[in-house]
């Protein structure tokens, strides 16, 4: 049980970083990638809306970072341990 929550938060997190390099590239929806990155773009917008309405984007001018992916990175990584603490 241990060993597949532990594969839960590995694939989770490196979807999301999966997501946040091809946020930077324009792809084609009819593309292979362009149809994972339609499909992450859905998953994680549904989780990073509640950070994004509460932490705006620094902006730089015309440019803005968001910072909600690192948010939620935090808060994985926070939560991790404690669901496995009580899962093992």
């Amino acid at each position: 049980m241990c060993s597949l929550f532990l594969l839960f938060f590995r694939l989770f997190s490196y979807s999301l970083f999966v997501w946040i390099i091809l946020s930077w590239i324009q792809v084609s929806s009819d593309h292979p990638i362009g149809q994972i990155k339609f499909i992450l773009d859905k998953f994680y917008g549904r989780l990073l809306e509640p950070i994004r309405e509460r932490i705006p984007a620094i902006r730089f001018g015309m440019a803005g970072i968001d910072l909600s992916p690192i948010i939620l990175i935090l808060g994985v990584n926070f939560i991790q341990p404690i669901v496995l603490r009580f899962v093992c």
